[in-house]
């Protein structure tokens, strides 16, 4: 999972563009990376860390930044090192000019592509599954948008990107449309990012979301083209996404994160009817919208029960589960007095591994809760994902060797429930269940796409 934006026909590109990563920040903490083109010679500055250490660094020197269009990439590794090597957007200069690509999402027939662009003589500096795209690309001769297309047509697995040759932005969208992408405007210029959030915050306005197989081609201020290269009968795009990843002022699916996490609240409290407690309480920062969906359907009193350290990133973006359970550590406290003696229903987004939601519920425990009904709004997660989730083995996945009880005694909660699939859904859809096509893969194992187990375990 990464965060992606590209702002073309602006003297401000740079600073909107570094804006716009500041707001997609949730979407990755490992690295940041813009390249600038445009009245200036194309330039990529990339560093590890976060967007707010880079854009105050020396080195960026943001005010001597020039250039009318610009990408910007912040990054969550899942298959690949996490390493500067690897920090986007990947710039070349190739038979097309110089090109640069910054990629959200996971393209799960890497290996076999790559292994056929060595045999042709390919060089590659990268260990990300983006960099084929770019040796696609420069393998090809014709008008770039349609080289990007059929090179689009030989990816599987999810692919978000923006592409840069000098004053031309380029959104591209897989068939599926597994990762979010969407267009904005703001004053003359045109916005793609994939959060509409991004786009508000640094003053446009969201258009409309690129369509699953849709290519995006905008210069000067004009949307020069607009096309499918490829159209699939039913759109799988990740449901995760507004259960976690996505902002919840973000819009998706016509309505924003924020009422489609109520909405699952909502439908947990419904299924939840016949339990009682004295408050509501949701874990911070994700579980706050269904928790308040809760109490309101519920009736029962909404409480904030913990202490968020703001300064403490995501804990399930992390690289390593050492790092994970340290920052999950730092970053919640819980409140004795909000928690002493009370019966609680504790609202969380997930469970992916179980660690977390343990250490938070035993230190509900220390601090007097007499009773903790844990309810997590979506089902239990028992398949990997494969197309840009850090889920990728099956033994990582407390649902996936547990049964309800088993969970239950391990969290030493007094309940678990989760919210059902058909829920999600229609919390998902704007409340119709078959409007809209959702990858709900890591609850069914059901994949929209074939999946090579070595191409996701090898590393890219």
């Amino acid at each position: 999972m990464c965060g992606i934006i590209g702002v073309e026909n602006s003297d401000n590109a740079s600073v909107l563009t570094l804006a716009g990563l500041l707001t997609l920040q949730h979407r990755g903490e490992e690295s940041v990376g813009i390249t600038i083109s445009g009245e200036v010679r194309m330039k990529t500055f990339k560093a590890m860390g976060l967007v707010s250490k880079f854009f105050n660094s020396d080195d960026m020197l943001i005010n001597k930044l020039s250039g009318t269009a610009a990408i910007g990439h912040v990054r969550y590794t899942t298959s690949a090192k996490s390493s500067l090597t690897n920090a986007q957007p990947f710039q070349i200069n190739c038979i097309h000019g110089n090109i640069s690509v910054a990629h959200n999402g996971n393209i799960t027939n890497f290996l076999k592509i790559k292994k056929l662009l060595l045999k042709k003589g390919a060089i590659f500096n990268h260990t990300s599954d983006t960099e084929i795209l770019l040796h696609l690309i420069a393998m090809s001769k014709g008008d770039l948008a349609d080289v990007v297309a059929s090179s689009m047509r030989k990816l599987e697995g999810a692919s978000s990107f923006v592409i840069l040759k000098d004053k031309t932005l380029i959104g591209a969208r897989d068939d599926n449309g597994f990762r979010p992408l969407v267009l904005g405007k703001i004053n003359n210029s045109y916005i793609i990012s994939s959060e509409s959030a991004a786009i508000e915050v640094i003053g446009g306005t969201y258009i409309r979301d690129i369509k699953p197989g849709e290519i995006v081609v905008i210069e000067n201020g004009q949307i020069k083209k607009s096309f499918l290269y490829k159209k699939r009968k039913k759109q799988n795009t990740c449901v995760f996404e507004q259960v976690y990843f996505s902002r919840p002022d973000s819009i998706m699916f016509g309505q924003t994160i924020k009422e489609a996490r109520i909405k699952m609240g909502e439908y947990l409290a419904c299924q939840m009817k016949d339990i009682k407690a004295d408050i509501v309480m949701p874990v911070p920062d994700t579980g706050y919208f269904a928790a308040l969906g809760f109490s309101r359907t519920s009736k029962i009193l909404f409480e904030n029960g913990f202490v968020r350290n703001h300064y403490v990133g995501r804990s399930f973006i992390k690289p390593a589960q050492n790092l994970r359970d340290l920052t999950a550590r730092l970053k919640l406290r819980p409140i004795k007095e909000v928690v002493d003696n009370k019966e609680i229903i504790l609202v969380d987004d997930s469970m992916v591994r179980g660690t977390t939601s343990k250490k938070l519920i035993n230190l509900l425990r220390d601090v007097g809760a007499k009773k903790i009904h844990f309810a997590l709004s979506c089902p239990p997660i028992i398949g990997p994902c494969y197309y840009g989730i850090d889920t990728p083995n099956i033994e990582h996945l407390i649902a996936a060797n547990n049964s309800l009880e088993e969970m239950k005694k391990h969290l030493n909660v007094d309940s678990l429930t989760f919210l059902s699939l058909e829920n999600l859904v229609k919390s998902c859809s704007f409340g119709n269940k078959n409007e809209k096509v959702f990858c709900t893969s890591c609850f069914t194992r059901k994949y929209p796409t074939k999946i090579s187990i070595n191409t996701c375990k090898e590393g890219l």
